[in-house]
């Protein structure tokens, strides 16, 4: 298979945890897709194009080994928990199985308004839209506070843990400490939902974690190799029908 993915660590990615949690990392190849710029900051728009393979052109994108193409990361995992070699992380159902999507859901939630903030921030600081944070960052710390008072009945590692842990991940990467952001009531969230902060650093020690987070991606990142990939992707799929 192979993962069309942003190979940026700084935050848990949701699709690399499923990869490892289902014992499919020998399984997948990853491939570096940037977007905009590369790891080293260079313009580089236009040069990883997966619009052949998704017409959003967005990732995660997947190529499974019959040719499927599957997009978003919530398509993707469940996937991959489909054909999992180890755990599953979706349980399998009754109230358990909801309650991990609900997590999925806010996770995701989370991840999306962060995200939104902090593209927000490319913008000149005069021409941001402040009332976006004013409208975000209530939703943030609504969630939090829920998750404060949920986290201590955790156990088991689901798809909800996982979906949480790529949201409040790139929250915590933007917000700790960042004295630029307007209304930062995340500045020092750990201090401030420690119940939840004791299970976010537990959590980042799984080694299905700790295999990318923080960690520079070290294969091809090149523009040819992934052109090459796209086009491995392209032939497998007209090879299949699929």
């Amino acid at each position: 298979m192979l993962l069309f993915y942003s190979p940026f660590h700084r935050f848990v990615h949701k699709v690399l945890v499923a990869i490892h949690e289902t014992g499919l990392g020998d399984d997948v190849e990853l491939v570096p897709t940037f977007p905009f710029r590369n790891a080293d900051g260079e313009w580089v728009e236009g040069q990883y194009d997966i619009s052949m393979l998704n017409p959003l052109g967005k990732v995660p994108t997947l190529t499974a080994d019959d040719g499927t193409v599957l997009y978003q990361s919530q398509v993707i995992v469940e996937y991959l928990d489909s054909i999992s070699k180890a755990n599953k992380l979706y349980p399998a159902g009754g109230p358990e199985r909801f309650d991990a999507l609900r997590r999925l859901g806010l996770g995701d939630s989370i991840f999306d308004f962060a995200v939104q903030m902090s593209m927000e921030g490319w913008r000149d600081e005069g021409a941001r839209r402040l009332d976006l944070y004013t409208w975000l960052w209530p939703k943030i710390t609504r969630s939090f506070d829920f998750l404060e008072e949920e986290c201590d009945g955790w156990s088991d590692f689901d798809i909800g843990d996982v979906g949480l842990l790529q949201g409040i991940s790139y929250l915590d990467g933007m917000a700790t400490g960042n004295d630029s952001l307007p209304e930062n009531p995340c500045h020092d969230w750990q201090g401030r939902w420690p119940k939840l902060a004791a299970w976010f650093q537990l959590s980042l020690q799984r080694p299905s974690v700790q295999v990318h987070y923080q960690k520079p991606f070290e294969g091809d990142a090149s523009a040819q190799f992934h052109r090459s990939k796209v086009e491995q992707a392209l032939a497998l799929a007209v090879r299949s029908g699929a």
